[in-house]
């Protein structure tokens, strides 16, 4: 089911804030991270994310429509705002059913359920990105293979090649520098 996800509303839900839109590094990191997460947590379908978000906080030079690792985003150029052009993507749809619209946004909210897309809140849709890249690690721990154990022929040949160590006065203070093994043996004389 294709995503349609209002940019800077779905970052400052994940950032908790908003930054400061002056500080553009800041706010690049920021705009990076969350396509980042994006991006793990849709892995395998991300031909089907889109994030809007509004080009008078763009990084300079930067397309007003590139693909992020198979994120689709696009940066609202002109008079044009995110949210204008989000509802004429909702208003254009050709299955607007098949649609999910991330957003916080009232009047997008509204404009998604005239058409009958479903409507995700961003506290509701991080916690699922969350959760989808977190159960990912898990998957793949189990996948590990096991440890190897030694063989009992293995284990008898590292026995006979270094069995003799344990005597060695030189290891045994290594191993025992205040002698206390020694106090504690028994008495053979």
């Amino acid at each position: 089911m294709p995503n349609l996800i209002d940019g800077y509303n779905l970052l400052f839900a994940y950032l908790g804030t908003q930054p400061n839109r002056k500080l553009s590094k800041a706010l690049e990191r920021a705009r990076r991270r969350l396509l980042e997460l994006l991006r793990l947590g849709h892995d395998g379908e991300l031909n089907e994310v889109t994030v809007i978000f509004d080009a008078a906080h763009a990084p300079p030079g930067i397309p007003n429509q590139y693909d992020h690792h198979g994120i689709q985003v696009i940066f609202a150029i002109h008079d044009e705002r995110a949210d204008d052009l989000i509802e004429k993507i909702i208003r254009r749809a050709s299955a607007p059913r098949q649609l999910t619209v991330v957003t916080d946004d009232n009047r997008i909210q509204l404009a998604a359920r005239r058409r009958h897309c479903t409507v995700r809140g961003c506290a509701v849709y991080l916690n699922d990105l969350e959760r989808r890249k977190s159960a990912k690690p898990v998957e793949a721990a189990e996948e590990v293979a096991k440890p190897h154990v030694a063989s009992a022929e293995e284990t008898q040949h590292w026995l006979e090649e270094f069995g003799d160590l344990q005597r060695d006065p030189a290891l045994k203070e290594l191993a025992d520098p205040y002698g206390f093994e020694a106090e504690n043996e028994p008495d053979v004389s």
